[in-house]
């Protein structure tokens, strides 16, 4: 009766009967004319008379089974159909029992097309979406907003976070932080290469101004035997000893952070995975943020080991990790100035030279150095890349040529190492393999974490030592000019540039008086309010210094005061992309080279006094400086129908165009700075004026 009983609802497409107020099941008006065209009258009858009995009616059911036995041969099928229907369905809420619901998918946005950050974006990759807004909601997002716009030479202030945001991580993915994906929470933390072992040995136990004892001898030792002739030995002693001390400066680093708001991270992302049940340390989650801190204070390690600069810490304010000890590029530059070191004088390298330039610098060691089979030159990946590029177009062509590998093609007996994370340097260093190494007081002592549990929070801090240092250097002298021209003081040799004038460096925030101490192109960040800069510290008579107007708040300006007063004119409304260009005068005064503004930029500049300048190379010219009147008379090499622009980059002796001769224009030009116009040479051989402003 069961069976039957499932089989009737599945034909009639209900999930159960209706009940009368005995409770009894009943069959509506309608069903019963539905079941008798189907099955006859005596069938629902007896249907009726069997459910109202709950199926105990032995003689209901008896009848039941008598006139299902007269049942036609479609009728039998239809009701063996709907029974292989109902036991079929019967099969798969079993089987679905069994197994667990399926995971939500979230809906996947593909962003497509190539996004370039402009500096003025509102959301990552202009999507418009609330999750990927840059704002203070949004800590993580501003910060790989700064890393991407970086890469295009935006200078964006990174937010630093200080909790771990779980507020909201969980409002921007909503329900599917409640969605189960996997057993462990993934990181994308990419470990850095590192020095230790591969390129420097790393040595322990050393704390600070531990010395490291350097001997030089001076003077030549041996000579041709005189004692036949008579000599005392008083008279023909030669040669010098001298001990100067190398003092290692460690500096002292430490990690500090505080977990929070535990019990909101149990709720909202920790879930099944929770191992500590109702307490608020949520130790087991801890301590795989930990390993991945691990893996970022590591990576912040290796970069600082290069391109770190020692910033004194300030009471309550937190620090960078590139602020917390000199790498080896201010190291070398310390050196310098310290008067141990003469660099190799060879300029900036390009693409183009870098395989002659390698050539002469490593020519430069002296000779019964380079000669030992011990002398390495270390380089960053990107010079090293380019140097044998450069090679292979060089002799790449020659049926004997073989790719030297990590040599130096002109001396094999040098080998190349190159340095990860150090370019955009075109430092290049000559010295013995081992001569510098990384110091340490105690093994891991910076990922030996600190744990205080307080109240709710907890505390995790590591303190440590680190240094990057040169067991040779050089002898120290009182001035550049006393350092021997041989360099043969030195025991650790290199050139004279470190960063290229291309590159620019972050200014502090709010900082009037910028230093150029570490590089001599700067561009500017934010500021917390409006900002006039009114000197530059650091910097040496006669030295080119340059300033970029980057993205941000509160661009500072310059007046045409003080230090400033010799400029043309006061930078009161500078826009991102303009680039000032100054010199210091020895009365402390800067004068102006040039200012571009961004549609100046890569213009052509014409020749000092030149009054018929080539329009070959370009349609974007600027003038200089001339020694005298300069007065342009015509273009050479100039295109009809060609449209150029010519700016004033120069109010000194400012060249001049007539509207006479060769010039068609709306009144005479004088090409001062922040001046240009805008030329075509027409069909009758003359120059034509567009525009001017």
């Amino acid at each position: 009766m069961k069976q039957l009983r499932i089989t009737v609802l599945t034909f009639l497409g209900l999930a159960a009967f209706l009940k009368n107020d005995d409770g009894k099941e009943i069959l509506t008006g309608e069903q019963k004319e539905t079941i008798t065209g189907a099955w006859g009258e005596e069938f629902a009858s007896g249907f009726i008379a069997s459910l109202q009995s709950g199926g105990n009616d032995e003689a209901a059911a008896t009848v039941l089974a008598t006139q299902m036995s007269n049942f036609t041969a479609a009728q039998v099928a239809q009701v063996t159909a709907l029974s292989a229907k109902v036991l079929k369905l019967e099969n798969d809420i079993t089987t679905l029992a069994r197994e667990p619901e399926p995971d939500k998918k979230p809906a996947i946005v593909a962003l497509v097309g190539k996004w370039v950050p402009s500096g003025k974006d509102t959301h990552l990759y202009a999507s418009g979406d609330a999750i990927m807004a840059i704002d203070g909601k949004h800590p993580y997002n501003q910060r790989a907003y700064a890393s991407l716009a970086s890469r295009h030479g935006l200078m964006i202030p990174t937010y630093e976070a200080s909790s771990t945001d779980y507020t909201s991580l969980g409002s921007d993915l909503g329900e599917y932080n409640r969605i189960r994906k996997q057993d462990g929470i993934q990181s994308f933390l990419v470990e850095q290469p590192t020095l230790e072992g591969k390129i420097f040995q790393l040595e322990s136990g050393y704390q600070d101004q531990a010395d490291l004892v350097n001997m030089f001898l001076t003077d030549d030792f041996s000579q041709s035997d005189s004692t036949a002739l008579g000599s005392t030995f008083d008279n023909v002693v030669k040669g010098g000893y001298k001990f100067e001390p190398e003092v290692l400066t460690m500096y002292d680093v430490m990690f500090a952070h505080v977990f929070t708001q535990l019990k909101t991270l149990e709720k909202t992302w920790i879930g099944y995975l929770n191992k500590e049940g109702s307490s608020t340390m949520k130790m087991s989650f801890i301590e795989y943020i930990l390993v991945e801190t691990a893996k970022k204070l590591r990576n912040e390690q290796e970069l600082r080991r290069v391109r770190g600069i020692r910033v004194n810490p300030t009471v309550n304010v937190p620090g960078t990790a590139l602020g917390a000890a000199n790498g080896l590029l201010k190291f070398l530059k310390n050196q310098i100035a310290l008067f141990k070191l003469r660099p190799f004088a060879l300029g900036e390298w390009t693409a183009g030279t870098i395989c002659d330039y390698v050539y002469r610098g490593t020519q430069m060691v002296p000779q019964t150095l380079r000669d030992t089979g011990r002398i390495v030159l270390y380089m960053s990946t990107d010079a090293h890349a380019l140097y044998l590029k450069g090679l292979r177009l060089l002799w790449g062509e020659n049926t004997d040529f073989k790719a030297p590998g990590s040599k130096v093609f002109e001396y094999p007996e040098v080998e190349i190492i190159p340095i990860p994370g150090m370019s955009p340097s075109q430092r290049m260093i000559w010295t013995f393999k081992g001569n510098i190494a990384l110091f340490e007081d105690k093994p891991q002592e910076m990922l030996s974490f600190n744990i205080e549990q307080r109240d709710w929070s907890l505390k995790v801090w590591s303190n440590w030592r680190e240094s990057i240092w040169a067991y040779r250097t050089g002898r120290k002298f009182a001035s550049l000019a006393e350092i021997p021209e041989d360099y043969s003081t030195q025991l650790l040799f290199l050139n004279d540039v470190d960063d290229p004038a291309t590159y620019y460096t972050a200014m502090a925030h709010d900082d009037a008086t910028p230093s150029v101490a570490n590089h001599t192109s700067l561009v500017t960040v934010s500021n917390t309010s409006a900002l006039a800069i009114t000197n530059i510290d650091d910097a040496v008579v006669g030295q080119e210094i340059r300033i970029k107007w980057g993205a941000g708040t509160n661009l500072p300006t310059i007046a045409k005061s003080g230090n400033f007063s010799t400029l043309p004119a006061a930078i009161s409304a500078p826009e991102v992309g303009d680039i000032l260009t100054l010199k210091k005068r020895s009365d402390g005064k800067f004068i102006q080279v040039s200012f571009l503004t961004t549609a100046q930029q890569g213009a052509v500049a014409f020749a000092d006094g030149d009054a018929t300048p080539s329009v070959l190379n370009g349609v974007k010219f600027v003038t200089v400086a001339n020694t005298g009147a300069t007065a342009i008379t015509t273009f050479d090499d100039a295109v009809q129908g060609v449209v150029f622009t010519v700016w004033g980059g120069s109010n000194t002796n400012s060249s001049t165009i007539a509207n006479s001769g060769n010039f068609s224009l709306t009144a005479a030009m004088t090409l001062g700075v922040g001046t240009y116009i805008v030329l075509e040479k027409m069909q009758d051989g003359k120059f034509w004026e567009i525009t001017r402003g």
